[in-house]
């Protein structure tokens, strides 16, 4: 995975979205494969007579890696994330001078390092930033076209629509399509990165903005807008407990959603919660729908137990005190 991040770094390498995703791949490949070992199951194919050992492809060391996957990065997002990469990796030729095909790879393989970096420390308890100096400086003579324009079919007028394009365009919209009514967030499918370079007297608006101030130490700053909460946090508590229960999970009810938003503290997770200070009104991100369907009929059980046990108590001390 290094090497891969360091062969797109690159400033001048010509093939580089192509070379960049056949390592990206097979560092996931790797990855899935110590999972499987860790899991004391093979990595091999049952052995043919005649033929040699072959080791187990990323898609099938993918599935048997699940008994130990990490509940909180969801599995069927990031396997739509890597088919995607793969498409990509076995049909590059398809794509090859593409203009401005580059920016989906970028997008999808951000996102494939950032799925990477957490399945690696929660499993193996290392983090991939460990190994890598991230005082890079990100500059370009132009602007490329953003993956949302390019989505949205807004590509060079000069040069006629390519098949694999489109079909590839499409598959993207389709992944999405499938997780959402799974009740998935897309986050570890394809998420947007706009990376910005300019002074910090002059901050526009921005999601992220990561400047350094010349007139001051030379650090670096971080100054963090709140997206538009009807967009990051569509959810009533109903959509959510719906959502849930269209997971398969049919028992899921409003006591269960509050007993575990209780004891996990989700009121207090940015991401997840977000809430009006002049109506009370609490919105929730789909990242809530996400974490809720991984956990286990035994923790829902659990939180409920531990919710009743702490009501009980808050009502008893509502009582003393009156008396």
């Amino acid at each position: 995975m290094l090497a891969a991040i360091e062969i797109y770094n690159k400033p001048q390498f010509e093939y580089r979205d192509e070379v960049f995703t056949q390592l990206l791949i097979n560092s996931w490949e790797l990855l899935l494969k110590a999972m499987v070992s860790r899991s004391r199951h093979s990595i091999y194919y049952k052995k043919v007579r005649g033929q040699p050992y072959r080791t187990l492809s990323w898609s099938d060391a993918f599935n048997r890696a699940r008994t130990i996957w990490p509940p909180s990065v969801p599995p069927d997002a990031v396997s739509r994330n890597l088919e995607l990469l793969g498409t990509y990796r076995d049909n590059s030729v398809h794509f090859y001078n593409e203009p401005g095909f580059g920016v989906l790879v970028y997008s999808l393989a951000q996102t494939s390092i950032s799925n990477y970096r957490r399945v690696l420390e929660q499993v193996f308890q290392q983090d991939l930033a460990d190994d890598i100096n991230w005082s890079l400086m990100p500059l370009g003579v132009r602007a490329p076209i953003g993956p949302l324009e390019y989505l949205s079919g807004h590509r060079s007028a000069s040069n006629s629509k390519n098949p694999a394009v489109e079909e590839f365009v499409l598959a993207i919209q389709n992944a999405a399509k499938e997780l959402e009514s799974k009740g998935i967030g897309t986050e570890c499918l394809l998420t947007i990165f706009d990376v910005s370079l300019q002074s910090t007297k002059k901050i526009a608006a921005a999601d992220i903005v990561v400047g350094i101030d010349p007139g001051e130490r030379v650090d670096s700053y971080l100054v963090k807008q709140i997206l538009d909460p009807n967009r990051s946090h569509p959810l009533r508590r109903k959509d959510v407990i719906s959502l849930v229960q269209n997971h398969g999970n049919e028992s899921f009810n409003s006591r269960s959603f509050d007993a575990v938003v209780w004891r996990r503290d989700y009121r207090n997770v940015p991401s997840i919660c977000w809430t009006d200070e002049s109506t009370g009104l609490s919105k929730w991100s789909r990242d809530l729908v996400t974490a809720l369907t991984n956990l286990s009929s035994s923790e829902i059980e659990d939180a409920r137990q531990a919710y009743s046990t702490n009501q009980r108590a808050a009502r008893h001390r509502k009582r003393t005190n009156i008396e």
